[in-house]
């Protein structure tokens, strides 16, 4: 082979094992896929992932470096975002892939989704049933604010119990947080079936129902 052509791709193989070595995270990971949802700063980011700042901060350095996230001053706060929606989609694609190549993930989602108290809704099935049910965004504020299923009401899974009077009980409740991998919409699904709402958990996250209600 012609030198200069293998040390033509030699080069362009380099730069992309760059967004390999982003990802070869599983804290990066939760961080890009945290990021999806709004940009956030440091601190928040150190509280969502249960890490110290100090961590936090070295792997949002190593996603920067990998030209996976970007960041901007807020007087003293730094806040971070995906670098372009085509990453938002890199991260859904990867964890499509690992659901369907993985049986470990397999198995975690199943055990979590038959748990006592919770029941589960397909997308389509959610969307199909969307005029007749109440949709319940448990994210955050921001995440909900930076974008949300048309008509959902946002309260967060940590103020859920203060304001279950603001949820009807002869209406299906339809709960949605980040995805697959957040966990939020199952344990408000079960928090509400046990004080006798009719809830279910839809595990896909507001990008996913976006994508579906473009489709449509």
């Amino acid at each position: 082979m012609n030198d200069s052509i293998q040390i033509y791709k030699d080069q362009l193989y380099k730069e992309l094992a760059r967004l390999g070595k982003g990802l070869a995270s599983d804290k990066r990971l939760e961080i890009l896929d945290l990021l999806t949802q709004s940009s956030k700063s440091v601190e928040v980011i150190s509280k969502e992932t249960g890490m110290s700042i100090a961590n936090t901060s070295r792997h949002l350095q190593v996603l920067k470096e990998s030209r996976l996230v970007k960041n901007t001053k807020d007087g003293n706060r730094v806040i971070y975002s995906i670098s372009s929606e085509k990453i938002s989609k890199l991260i859904l694609l990867l964890i499509s892939v690992g659901e369907d190549e993985l049986s470990e993930m397999k198995s975690i989602e199943q055990l979590s989704d038959s748990a006592e108290g919770v029941k589960t809704i397909s997308l389509d099935q959610a969307f199909r049933n969307k005029e007749d049910s109440l949709l319940l965004d448990v994210r955050p504020v921001d995440e909900y604010e930076a974008g949300h299923a048309e008509g959902a009401l946002n309260i967060p899974l940590d103020k859920l119990e203060e304001n279950l009077d603001k949820l009807p009980k002869d209406k299906t409740i339809i709960v949605y947080c980040r995805g697959r991998l957040c966990g939020r919409s199952n344990q408000a699904t079960h928090d509400l079936n046990e004080r006798g709402f009719d809830a279910f958990s839809l595990n896909s996250s507001y990008q996913e129902w976006r994508a579906l209600s473009l489709a449509k």
